[in-house]
């Protein structure tokens, strides 16, 4: 072979072979990070080095997450699937995507809701009422702001509603004591055991049951002496219920048979779970015998429907296997007990997966593969936008190479597990994040761990990553890896915008965006198992989104 000197060659040669010497002078110095070892990068050919250096220069240096996590959580709140919120949400992302220059932007429809549940400014406080020695008007003094929620798509109050407050009868003669104090009263349910989110929101959850059960047995003919205790307290006039949560975090949920509703027949009777301490504080005054009262402003709207709900979805087509398609993605939706924004569950991942998008756009990339970009709903209530779109898409799901998704709150996008046919293209569509981000807070650089696992698994968190897996479609949720505290927020009244790490979004968002490109140009699509060792379709109705979790897990 002959060899050309550098003076023999043309000038436009030696800016070819200037660029093909820096380009693998970087893919050089990329490494990858397996079982936290780090290793050099595999040596996949996965697109154009210098469009990985302007995602990452796009990245760190003009990134924008925070920006659409502001607007998400502070311009339109909390999302609950249905909500007027969260089809906010769904069109202002929809319009973003368009903004940026993403094709087929739109609002994908995947099923409807009997009634849409708005949740307006709501407050609770404890009140004593003072009667002046001499006579006169009472006059009631608020002594302590409460911190509460209630079930979506359960009864709220019209307006502030003020009662005394009586302990729950705990026996038929208990029940006949306080019968006649029960009128407007509102109801103190003995505190439940220490328990996690799931328990809170069962027992909610059963005696909203009871109430509505307790109306169709009277119906029936069945006499209310011939009821549980529970049951006949529902039919009392009361104001509503308060009962507690384990701590200082009041868990929001969803109304049972909330997808079949019938906005004439929600039983009467709000129940408000409000902090321990506040309910600690209001227990001992009453068994003081204090003349403590509860006010309570439980604002909720119900439309009738059906009312549609959907996925925003876009994308960037692919150059040369258009068909093929690399999904990055997370949940829109959110709870909206009173106080939440939805800022880590899952603002930030919608956050991510915007900006991921918008970098792309930004620097130009033209993925051989196309990258879709969607943002779920109804992930709350059990994967329900997910496992629409697995079953509307069956017939296309073999060309899907990979799907990803971002919920485990505000850390970094730290890790994820692989089947050892995968370890390789991932730690290579990974490597170029690693030792860019450093943390001075942190003392470290934010790296992506490939955890290889054996075979292909069902992986941590109940997230929507879950509907694909069950299809064999290989679905990764990220680790989610830094200080953030999750379970602070998850399902809560603080899961506010201040909870987010800026730097931790950065790197998520700038990495989310490379695995994107990268895969989508990788030789071949992510392995994935035979069809014989595909695990089996998860049943219909509450799935793993609608339960308990691990912390940094998903839904």
């Amino acid at each position: 072979m002959r060899t050309l000197k550098l003076g023999q060659m043309g000038a436009w040669s030696v800016v070819v072979l200037a660029g093909s010497l820096l380009a693998q002078a970087q893919t050089s110095s990329w490494v990858a990070v397996i079982d936290g070892v780090e290793t050099p990068c595999p040596e996949i050919e996965m697109g154009d080095p210098a469009v990985v250096r302007a995602i990452l220069d796009e990245g760190k240096n003009r990134n924008q997450v925070m920006s659409h996590l502001r607007h998400l959580t502070k311009e339109i709140g909390a999302r609950l699937t249905g909500s007027s919120a969260l089809e906010n949400a769904n069109n202002w992302t929809k319009d973003q995507f368009a903004s940026w220059g993403l094709s087929n932007a739109h609002l994908d429809k995947w099923g409807e809701i009997p009634v849409r549940f708005d949740r307006g400014p709501s407050y609770g406080k404890v009140v004593l009422k003072r009667t002046p020695r001499g006579g006169g008007e009472s006059q009631y003094e608020p002594i302590r702001d409460m911190q509460l929620t209630w079930q979506a798509w359960a009864v709220g109050t019209e307006g502030p509603v003020r009662g005394p407050v009586v302990k729950e009868p705990q026996n038929a003669e208990e029940f006949l004591a306080v019968q006649p104090k029960l009128y407007g009263s509102w109801v103190l349910i003995k505190a439940p055991p220490a328990v996690g989110q799931r328990g809170i929101r069962d027992r909610v959850g059963t005696r909203y049951q009871v109430a509505r059960d307790a109306r169709r047995k009277v119906a029936e003919g069945t006499s209310p002496e011939n009821l549980s205790i529970a049951e006949r307290l529902s039919l009392e006039p009361i104001a509503g219920y308060i009962t507690t949560s384990s701590d200082e975090r009041v868990w929001t949920g969803g109304a049972p048979g909330w997808r079949n509703l019938d906005a004439d027949a929600i039983p009467p009777g709000p129940q408000v779970v409000i902090r321990r301490s506040d309910y600690d504080f209001i227990n001992s005054r009453v068994a003081d015998g204090e003349p403590v009262e509860a006010e309570f402003d439980l604002n909720c709207t119900f439309t009738k429907g059906p009312i549609p709900v959907y996925n925003t979805i876009a994308e960037i087509p692919g150059t040369e296997k258009p068909d093929e398609v690399v999904i990055i993605s997370a949940h829109l939706d959110s709870w909206n007990g009173p106080g939440s924004e939805g800022c880590t569950d899952n603002g930030t991942g919608s956050s991510v997966t915007l900006e991921a998008a918008r970098i792309l756009m930004a620097v130009g990339a033209k993925p051989k593969r196309t990258i879709r970009f969607i943002l779920w709903t109804g992930e709350e209530q059990g994967l329900l936008g997910s496992r629409a779109y697995v079953e509307a898409n069956r017939e296309k799901l073999e060309k899907i190479s990979a799907v990803f998704v971002d919920d485990g709150g505000t850390n970094y996008e730290g890790g994820i597990p692989a089947a050892t046919s995968q370890v390789d293209y991932l730690a290579a569509a990974t490597a170029p994040t690693n030792n860019q981000f450093y943390s001075e807070v942190d003392k470290k650089y934010l790296n992506v761990n490939i955890r290889k696992q054996g075979e292909m698994r069902t992986g941590g968190g109940g997230s929507d990553h879950q509907s694909f897996i069950q299809a064999g479609v290989p679905g990764f949720f990220w680790d989610e890896v830094g200080r953030a505290d999750y379970g602070y927020g998850w399902h809560t009244q603080n899961d506010t915008y201040d909870l987010a790490i800026a730097e931790y979004l950065v790197q998520s968002s700038t990495n989310a965006a490379i695995v994107a490109y990268r895969l989508a140009c990788a030789p071949e699509l992510l392995s994935r198992p035979p069809a014989a060792a595909r695990p089996a379709r998860p049943p219909q109705g509450r799935g793993p989104g609608a339960g308990e979790r691990p912390a940094g897990g998903a839904n």
